[in-house]
């Protein structure tokens, strides 16, 4: 089980949520890169390559509040880092290299999910072909590409609950939704290496996965090593899907202003809304039992969809009404996840326009969150509680 860190904003000083225990899983060991991966040789750096890319650089660039992309190079000793400051992000990414194809049992599932993201890619950047492994730099371009279709997600979700109100709008402190940076997101190979970053430039050793504020530069960042969870992340699909919930948890954290966090359900609720439609096979919470990936049956616990109703009927889930009570997620049980999800996902199908008021009003208009609550649904707490447990209990399972 892996500890449940926290980090405090430099501005703020009010913890900075971090990464959840992680389900635990055995992956083959990363096969280390440890020769510099050179420039990128889809775009070969050209300027005009690089436009219809939709990058802004490669590195050199800032890329925290104290810190250079250089100066990470110079600290870890790595020329192997593909650097690529996208619209919305600053990545940092130095992956090893893995098959496009795997036997495990979602193979199929990330194998058809890799298609389509390559064929979007390949009209950015027509060079790629079809890949029998992907190469450092081919993943850094994936990622780039997951992070820039994650904040228009995001971005959408936030502008379907602004309801047109302008002078509410007006309630925004940086451009980044909120922020004055860019995110930023760094995956490593080895958990020695991040924790060596996170010492020299936040403060504070953490070779596990962690979500902060950069409170010099005005940033949210995540970062993760391969080896996170006995090597969990050396999976494409399993850092993808992790990816998604963590840097969905700092762009809505960041909505607005940082200072104002929504609900702990909420933001919990999202960003498993989020991450499971990238996979549902690796949810961000702890578990006994997973898939090793060589060949053992996987656990159903993944499977969410199917478990939920029967915690309703068998009454294993408390009221929304205390779920909203409960201030921190790291004190969240998976009961308390699922249930978050769940409702998410309720509102996200029945009430997406208001779901979505609901955070902007919770996020920046001075009224407390219960508050919020009622004026975007017309509903009180309970009402939406009962709508949203006889849902749950008539759905078909999927």
């Amino acid at each position: 089980m892996l500890p449940i860190p926290h980090l405090r904003s430099a501005v703020t000083g009010r913890p900075s949520t971090c990464i959840l225990t992680l389900c635990l899983a055995t992956f083959a060991p990363a096969q280390g890169n440890s020769l510099a991966i050179g420039p990128d040789p889809y775009t070969a750096g050209k300027q005009a390559a690089v436009a219809k890319a939709g990058y802004v650089r490669f590195g050199p660039f800032q890329f925290g509040g104290n810190h250079t992309t250089s100066e990470v190079e110079a600290l870890l000793g790595s020329k192997n880092i593909a650097w690529i400051e996208t619209a919305h992000f600053r990545l940092g990414c130095s992956l090893s290299p893995t098959k496009a194809k795997s036997r495990a049992a979602w193979g199929k599932q990330w194998a058809a999910s890799l298609k389509r993201e390559l064929g979007h890619l390949r009209q950015r950047i027509p060079t790629i072909k079809k890949p029998k492994t992907l190469d450092p730099w081919l993943r850094a371009h994936l990622f780039a590409q997951r992070l820039e279709t994650l904040h228009s997600e995001v971005a959408a979700n936030l502008k379907l609950g602004r309801d047109g109100d302008e002078a509410d709008q007006q309630i925004v402190v940086g451009p980044y939704l909120g922020m004055t940076e860019k995110a930023a997101v760094l995956l490593l190979q080895k958990r020695s290496d991040h924790a060596r970053y996170t010492r020299a430039f936040h403060g504070r050793e953490m070779g596990d996965p962690i979500r902060l504020h950069d409170g010099q530069f005005d940033c949210m960042y995540w970062g993760a090593s391969e080896e996170t969870a006995e090597n969990l992340f050396a999976n494409d699909f399993a850092l993808h899907t992790h990816l998604t919930y963590n840097v969905a948890h700092n762009l809505y954290s960041g909505y607005r202003t940082f200072r104002r966090p929504l609900p702990a359900w909420l933001i919990t609720g999202l960003c498993h809304w989020h991450a499971r439609q990238v996979s549902p096979r690796f949810p961000t919470h702890d578990r006994k039992s997973t898939e090793d990936g060589g060949g053992s049956k996987h656990s159903a616990f993944w499977k969410w969809d199917e478990r939920i109703g029967g915690l309703v009927k068998n009454g294993a889930l408390e009221s929304l009404d205390k779920l909203f009570d409960r201030k921190e997620s790291s004190d969240f049980g998976v009961e308390q996840h699922m249930h978050s999800w769940a409702v998410v996902a309720f509102l996200a199908e029945k009430h997406k326009a208001k779901l979505f008021r609901f955070v902007h009003l919770a996020k920046g208009s001075g009224i407390s969150p219960r508050d919020a609550f009622t004026q975007a649904f017309e509903s009180d707490v309970a009402g939406i509680d009962d709508a949203w447990k006889k849902h749950a209990t008539k759905r078909k399972r999927r």
